[in-house]
């Protein structure tokens, strides 16, 4: 697994929009509670059986996932307005619905591998990445599979005031991002686009590159020029392009691909910034 600062990767899913630190109790005292403002909340839990039954914890900062690093397994990694309890014991979570949503920060992809006929490994979700023109942001190992976020550079803030319009336009470019995985990797469409995923964690994170982040406006025009991409019915053969110039793009970022592969992790982070040159130069032209 990928070693990772994990309060760097918290905090880039979760932009603003939780604390910094506990508002009661912190251990931090890095700025006053009145300078924080107000902020949303997220859920976790312990396990994908009490995920199941709704057995969490609100939490309001990210002070308070880093203190249960490891013990959680799943989250909410967008944020939702406020959170709360349906019991007096305060064990059953609610409030995770679209309709309290406070901000998108991430699209996720469940690829769940239920055969051996659909083995895959990380590379394979990366090159799928290449050809699309989008990078994730981070890999997780599941029990059956992966997870992938794409983050966003920039959180998609939901309003009452536009009917919940933000969130209509995000879970259709989650829905085209699923499709276009769907074509070569065994995705599963069926998961909410904005519910429960699986959280970072020390001893399950197989990729993260915090530089591969995108604007909602970039998604949103490949999102409605989706369309115009070739969907490949079979697994990428990186040919799919046609004309000359198109295969040389896609050899070329494979061949950079493999660059990364070979290098240590510093050298990783250094050599990103002309790698991700090359997917934006090549991305431009195919739009």
């Amino acid at each position: 697994m990928k070693k990772i600062d994990l309060l760097k990767c918290l905090s880039i899913i979760t932009k603003d929009g939780l604390r910094t630190q506990k508002f009661k109790n912190s251990h931090l005292q890095l700025i006053s509670s009145a300078e924080e403002g107000r902020r949303g909340s997220v859920f976790a839990y312990r396990s994908k059986a009490n995920m199941v039954k709704a057995r969490g914890v609100v939490l309001t900062s990210v002070e308070s996932l880093l203190e249960n690093q490891d013990q959680f397994t799943h989250w909410t990694p967008n944020t939702y307005c406020y959170g709360s309890y349906s019991d007096a014991g305060r064990r059953i979570t609610r409030g995770h619905s679209e309709d309290n949503l406070r901000q998108i920060n991430t699209f996720y992809i469940d690829f769940d591998i239920t055969s051996a006929a659909e083995e895959m490994t990380t590379g394979d979700i990366l090159t799928a990445s290449l050809e699309l023109g989008f990078m994730p942001t981070l890999i997780l190992k599941s029990d059956k599979g992966f997870q992938a976020y794409f983050v966003l550079s920039e959180s998609a803030y939901v309003t009452a005031h536009s009917q919940f319009r933000v969130v209509k336009v995000a879970k259709a470019i989650s829905q085209n991002l699923r499709n276009y995985f769907a074509q070569t990797l065994p995705v599963d469409l069926t998961c909410n686009h904005f519910g429960i995923a699986r959280i970072p964690r020390t001893d399950n994170v197989e990729f993260f590159e915090p530089d591969y982040t995108y604007s909602f406006q970039e998604w949103l025009d490949w999102s409605m020029k989706q369309s115009e991409l070739p969907f490949p019915s079979k697994k990428p053969n990186l040919t799919v392009i046609s004309g000359s110039e198109g295969v040389k793009q896609i050899d070329d970022e494979r061949g950079e691909y493999q660059r990364w592969k070979s290098l240590d992790g510093k050298k990783q982070r250094s050599f990103h910034a002309s790698f991700s040159q090359l997917l934006f130069r090549n991305r431009s032209r195919r739009v």
